[in-house]
């Protein structure tokens, strides 16, 4: 369905109006027999946990690169593409097939603010995009379409999000069961819409922090997303294998043995900033926080077994790298980091949209610098404790299947009782974690909000896309990179994608004027409208280590 709509958009481009009639292949799937509920399905399913590009989780410190060259010069075209032929245009077609008919008032408003949900994601990685002349109607399609200015999309996201907010009416039709993350529960759409909402108003804060509290402050903390009931997420599934976690599918279908999927497991390392903000920055003193062992794992490698004997490696992880000497990489080689745990590796995993927890921490930031009323410790500490539920549930959601996913890694014999006794998250660690130093704001406001958004990188994994948003618009979490990186780049990371090559051709009038805002270039250095914090990106205070020679 997805795909005759695309090719429908193409043909009315490629015929002229007066030809019209003519060239309409009759064959061609009509909007008018279009199913909303189908199409909603089809996006929710598309977009998974959100849109990317490859390696911005590497940027914020939430992963490691595979080949360890994080800083490649590129061009990752998959979320224009999908946000074009797939995504807005599917929604642009429910609001259209529904905005005449009062009775499904629900069923467009609920595309409205699943549409902002998409194109925010789209612009933040790009910058200013096709907006306001894009995803128009088959005979009223626009084939170069304008650039919109990316404070103007802010506008109107704020606007459409507003109105689409009030049209919501539990006494209408909606989506039922065609809706995967509510069921069609306008309530809960409500909440989901006002809490992109307040996503969104703080994103802009320090480019127009007048814009951001204007869109924030009538918000009432009962029509936000305050409970993991609320969260709205899609479920991978194990009914056919295409529908099953990509990772676990990749387990299955690339390797022949325990041993290839325990090299491949070993190379997907935890982000040094993540893991660091875990294990956090006194794990002596400090109880470890429970949620560390179900997110990562600890080194392969024991300290003990090496010549001569070394301090256990423990949960570690690696800075980024890229064209470093050797000497730089040795300390981090052998198993001595962590990598993520087989938690998720299972078939079917949480794909989060937008949590509770995410925006506890949006209110502790909005309340720290008056943007809107409230207490910023009570709400930091509320948004550990929503994420650490979710942490919770990412472990009992996969103890069921972990028995079969430690064999394919391990093989049979392995102790599946002890690993998961190991793995749970007791009470009594939980209590300990939130009665402790971490889970309270101290310092100078700065340093409060360096604690919200390090205890936030957690809560937003694996949205590696939010996480790159964050620590682009604060600087946070630091993340340490090696300083004689000699990339394209030369070590610092990159703040927007280029636009797609076919732009310059199809779209090479709009596509230059864009260019033109951003001083003439498709730089991924360029900064784009909102990333306006000049103290942005905070240095780390640590080093790369260095060691002549590999573990032993």
């Amino acid at each position: 369905m997805v795909g005759l709509l695309f090719i429908s958009i193409l043909l009315a481009n490629a015929c002229t109006k007066d030809f019209k009639e003519l060239n309409t292949n009759p064959t061609l799937l009509s909007e008018d027999l279009v199913n909303p509920d189908y199409l909603l399905s089809g996006v929710q399913t598309g977009i998974g946990g959100g849109l990317g590009a490859s390696d911005i989780g590497d940027y914020c410190g939430m992963t490691v690169r595979g080949d360890n060259a994080p800083f490649a010069d590129h061009y990752d075209d998959g979320a224009w593409n999908a946000t074009y032929t797939n995504f807005c245009n599917n929604l642009a077609a429910i609001i259209r097939k529904t905005e005449k008919d009062p009775a499904l008032v629900n069923k467009k408003a609920i595309a409205r603010i699943l549409k902002v949900w998409v194109y925010s994601q789209c612009t933040d990685i790009y910058g200013d995009i096709p907006y306001s002349e894009a995803n128009k109607a088959p005979d009223e399609a626009i084939a170069s379409p304008k650039y919109d200015i990316q404070k103007d999309i802010y506008l109107d996201f704020f606007k459409e999000l507003k109105e689409a907010a009030a049209e919501l009416d539990a006494t209408k039709d909606s989506y039922g069961s065609a809706d995967f993350y509510y069921g069609g529960d306008v309530s809960k759409w409500k909440k989901f819409a006002n809490s992109l909402r307040l996503r969104l108003a703080l994103r802009v804060r320090y480019a127009d922090q007048q814009m951001a509290k204007d869109n924030m402050s009538d918000i009432q903390e009962a029509d936000l997303i305050t409970s993991r009931s609320d969260d709205a997420m899609i479920f991978t599934s194990d009914d056919i294998e295409a529908h099953q976690n990509g990772s676990y599918n990749t387990l299955i279908n690339n390797f022949d043995n325990p041993a290839d999927r325990q090299s491949f497991v070993a190379h997907q390392l935890t982000g040094k900033a993540l893991l660091d903000a875990l294990v956090g920055s006194s794990p002596a003193t400090n109880p470890l926080d429970p949620r560390t062992k179900v997110i990562a794992d600890t080194a392969v490698l024991d300290g003990a077994s090496l010549n001569p004997p070394h301090a256990s490696f423990g949960f570690r992880a690696q800075p980024l790298l890229g064209s470093v000497p050797v000497e730089n990489k040795y300390p981090y080689g052998s198993g001595s980091v962590s990598q993520f745990s087989l938690f998720w590796y299972v078939p079917v995993v949480e794909q989060p949209i937008l949590r509770s927890s995410e925006v506890y921490f949006a209110l502790a930031e909005a309340a720290l610098f008056g943007l809107r009323t409230g207490d910023a410790g009570a709400y930091f500490k509320k948004g550990i404790q929503e994420s650490i539920t979710e942490v919770q549930d990412l472990y009992n959601n996969g103890k069921d299947k972990m028995a079969d996913v430690t064999e394919l890694v391990y093989g049979s014999g392995f102790d599946i009782n002890g690993f998961l006794a190991y793995k749970e998250m007791k009470q009594s660690e939980i209590d300990a974690f939130l009665a402790s130093p971490g889970t309270t704001l101290t310092g100078s406001d700065e340093e409060k909000l360096e604690q919200i958004m390090n205890q936030k990188i957690i809560a937003l994994y694996p949205n590696v896309l939010e996480g790159w948003s964050e620590w682009r618009r604060t600087g946070y979490p630091r993340v340490l990179v090696a300083s004689n990186e000699q990339s394209t780049f030369h070590g610092v990371a990159p703040r927007r994608q280029h636009y797609p090559n076919n732009e310059r051709l199809i779209n090479s009038i709009n596509n230059k004027e864009a260019l033109d805002r951003m001083g003439g270039t498709d730089d991924m250095m360029k900064r784009i409208w909102w990333d306006a914090n000049a103290a942005a990106p905070h240095p780390h205070p640590g080093t790369v280590e260095s060691r002549p020679t590999p573990w032993k």
